[in-house]
């Protein structure tokens, strides 16, 4: 071998050795692989949305940052392996030319790495459907810096330390740290990545945070110089990395935490400055009308109104002409920030995510529940007691409702609908098992639309009973559906 000296000292072929070796490396491009396939499998069904993906491509690129600290701190104790030290000594160059070559290397290729899986996600993510929110490139730059500063820090860890298992065992205390990272409040900033984030919460400190990871890489690739002998020059760079790391993360970490909601009334005044004007000061959503639909989405979401109409036409079309004149608007919630402040003339509620079978439900249940005067029963209910609910077992406007919803979504029983990562949406109207068999008994008769029609005062009276209901639209009825013991009225 040539000892060509190169940059800052160390040789060409070593450089251009350690670059090939982990171009070549399994684990590497494994666990590339690994978090692209695991990412977008986990994002599934879902519409992308680039103020949360990025996020969570960058938790996820955390597998591949663990790969490569346990990689670069193998390598960088290759001196120390049985039998290396003699086979070593008759190459060119010292250890110290090893370690810069390294270091050179190994951030290098894990920053490729993570690039590919991250942005190679994004792109998946991109030709998936239409997006919504705001793209925050700090945010992916955060995961090449992540991988970067995983690779320094394994090359310190495998020059300091004596054991072969001390990378696998960091890789082991980050990981508990990283996965545990939301019960550490502002203070989970002062780890590489930060995965706790939501659609409706406010702008996060991305930028800085990811000077605070880059100098963490830069601080831990200048230990890593440090040994066999201490320096002046990575010294030097050690402290000016911790002078910019400190204060960086300092700034991070003072982010204050957000103001979750707590039992009882929640207004305004709980609500977090950082997010009160972009969900409740003016002009906070942008309207448009559609086929007599009025659909409001806050600003950046305005790519999903098709989707949200898609989602709830079939229920529209199943009302009679008189309710489509006057249909409520659909807008779009922050369920996090939510008061009901709309309380008087309640909208249609979409999510800050859309994708979810369970959000095309409620969509159309909310409606059904509004052209049926359900919503209102259980809504006078809610005024005595919040925690009231009603039967409306036995009642023709249930089986009409089950049967509106129905045209997008099978009926069902009551349950849990899944609106967003923590939302959970319940309705205060009880029904059992007689009132979805026999909407799906009617979804599958021809011509029900039009007897619904024809009849539609007469169903939505509280008193009609079903078995009156499938008398009047010539659906025949087995089995009795009793009236509930505490009706909606």
């Amino acid at each position: 071998m040539t000892a060509t000296r190169g940059i800052g000292g160390v040789t060409r072929q070593l450089l251009w050795f350690e670059t090939r070796r982990l171009l070549r490396h399994p684990l590497v491009w494994g666990a590339t692989l690994l978090v692209l396939a695991l990412q977008t499998y986990l994002s599934r069904g879902q519409q992308p949305h680039w103020g949360v993906d990025p996020v969570r491509a960058t938790g996820m690129s955390t597998c591949l940052a663990a790969a490569v600290l346990v990689v670069a701190s193998l390598a960088a104790s290759r001196d120390r392996q049985h039998g290396m030290p003699e086979s070593l000594a008759g190459l060119p160059g010292r250890a110290e030319h090893r370690t810069r070559a390294i270091l050179l290397a190994t951030p290098s290729v894990a920053g490729l790495a993570a690039a590919v899986a991250v942005f190679g996600y994004l792109g998946i993510r991109l030709l998936s459907g239409p997006g919504a929110g705001r793209f925050d490139l700090w945010e992916p730059l955060t995961a090449i810096a992540a991988s970067a500063f995983a690779a320094t820090l394994g090359v310190a860890v495998g020059r300091w330390s004596r054991w072969l298992i001390a990378g696998p065992m960091v890789v082991a205390v980050l990981g508990y740290l990283i996965f545990t990272n939301n019960q550490n409040g502002s203070a989970g900033w002062l780890l590489p990545v930060m995965q706790e984030y939501h659609p409706d919460w406010a702008d996060r400190p991305s930028g800085v945070h990811l000077v605070y990871v880059l100098a963490l890489a830069v601080l831990f690739g200048g230990i890593a110089l440090l040994r066999p002998r201490v320096r002046l020059a990575p010294a030097v760079v050690a402290v000016a990395a911790l002078g910019v790391a400190v204060p960086s993360g300092a700034i991070a970490a003072a982010e204050p935490p957000f103001v979750q909601r707590t039992a009882g009334a929640f207004t305004i005044d709980d609500v977090d400055p950082r997010v009160r004007d972009r969900y409740h000061g003016p002009d906070t959503h942008r309207c448009s009308e559609r086929r007599g639909i009025t659909y409001c989405a806050y600003p950046g979401y305005e790519p999903w109104i098709p989707l949200w109409e898609e989602a709830m036409r079939p229920a529209v079309d199943a009302l009679p002409a008189t309710l489509r004149t006057h249909l409520p608007r659909v807008k779009q919630t922050a369920w996090t920030w939510y008061t009901g402040e709309d309380s008087g003339n309640p909208p249609l509620r979409t999510p800050m995510t859309w994708g979810h079978p369970d959000q095309r439900t409620a969509l159309a249940t909310d409606l059904a529940h509004w052209a049926t005067g359900l919503h209102d029963s259980v809504s006078a209910l809610s005024k005595v007691s919040l925690d009231a609910e009603c039967d409306v077992r036995g009642q023709a406007r249930t089986l009409v409702a089950l049967w509106v919803a129905g045209q997008v979504s099978p009926p069902e029983a009551p349950r849990r609908l899944k609106i967003d990562d923590r939302t959970e949406l319940v309705y205060g109207a009880r029904w059992g098992a007689a009132e979805v068999t026999y909407a799906e008994l009617l979804l599958a008769t021809p011509g029900v639309r039009e007897r619904v029609h024809a009849h539609w005062d007469t169903l939505m009276k509280p008193t009609t009973t079903i078995v009156q209901a499938l008398t009047l639209l010539g659906v025949d009825h087995g089995a009795d559906a009793p009236m509930g013991a505490t009706p909606c009225r």
